[in-house]
């Protein structure tokens, strides 16, 4: 009989085969001491990543081809919605606990351990937790490490462990309703109002590479982006006070791979760190 896992690691990727291998890296030597399942769902690569993926003996990859199509409304949209994809992975997990990370995240030394422990303790001690949020930051844009606060001051989760059989009671992911974006605020409001809370693991930390801005008019988002929002302001209409929990911190991770094989993304980080001081400023005077 094959031994039980402690946790389950679930990852999205396409087309980022040197990213996801520091991705992958940061997870086998995080220094958990438990038992680990990692699932790739893959949406269709052809960079090599399927290849690299089908010799990793630790990983169980799915393969999901992904691609644009356009909606009713003449939306370009995927395919599979996020929701759709994840739920894939999230469905097929063995463990207590799912740990959903990015293809371009890596993970500070011990950030698993230190999540693992918190949310078994917070259960132990009779808490009803159903996700727990990583620290992150976009590299190289921020100096600082965030989790988001949705509407009603529950605690947003980009990336952290999600108790499976709080998923389980409100049904996963939203597959239908969100194409990409809001489907994560969507599954932690619904958490939340089932009594599930959401936490920040003030342990755990990792570092997210800055993505290439989209060239519009600022504050503008895509179509599918702002039809998402959209969908997700009229079913939760609640005020916001905050929108971040904010920590500096020294964080002890490799970024060498966003360097090699990223290189424009962090270029772009760093002129968008000096945009976002000039338009501070600007709205400061």
């Amino acid at each position: 009989m094959m031994e039980k896992n402690d946790i389950s690691i679930v990852l999205g990727s396409k087309n980022r085969k040197h990213l996801i291998k520091a991705t992958i890296n940061s997870i086998r030597t995080n220094g958990f001491k438990g038992k680990i399942e990692i699932i790739v769902i893959d949406g269709g690569s052809t960079d090599g990543t399927c290849d690299w993926l089908a010799r990793q003996t630790d990983i169980f990859t799915i393969i999901q081809p992904n691609y644009k199509v356009s909606d009713s409304e003449g939306v370009s949209v995927l395919a599979h919605s996020w929701g759709e994809f994840m739920n894939i992975g999230f469905k097929y997990a063995s463990s207590p606990y799912i740990v959903m990370v990015s293809d371009d995240l890596i993970l500070e030394p011990g950030c698993l351990q230190y999540g693992y422990d918190e949310m078994e303790n917070r259960r132990k001690n009779g808490e009803k937790v159903g996700s727990g949020a990583f620290f992150f930051r976009e590299y190289p844009r921020h100096d600082y490490y965030r989790v988001g606060i949705l509407p009603g001051g529950y605690i947003a989760l980009n990336h952290g462990f999600y108790y499976k059989d709080a998923l389980e009671e409100v049904g996963f992911l939203d597959e239908t309703n969100y194409n990409f974006y809001a489907a994560d605020g969507d599954i932690i409001m619904r958490l939340n109002q089932a009594g599930w809370k959401s936490v920040a693991l003030e342990l755990c930390f990792a570092e997210h590479l800055c993505h290439k801005p989209k060239i519009r008019n600022r504050g503008m988002l895509s179509p599918s982006h702002q039809k998402d929002m959209n969908t997700f302001k009229k079913k939760y209409p609640y005020r916001q006070e905050n929108n971040f929990i904010i920590r500096k911190k020294v964080v002890n991770v490799d970024k060498s791979a966003f360097l090699l094989h990223a290189f424009s993304n962090v270029f772009y980080g760093y002129l968008l760190r000096l945009y976002d001081r000039y338009y501070t400023r600007k709205d400061c005077l």
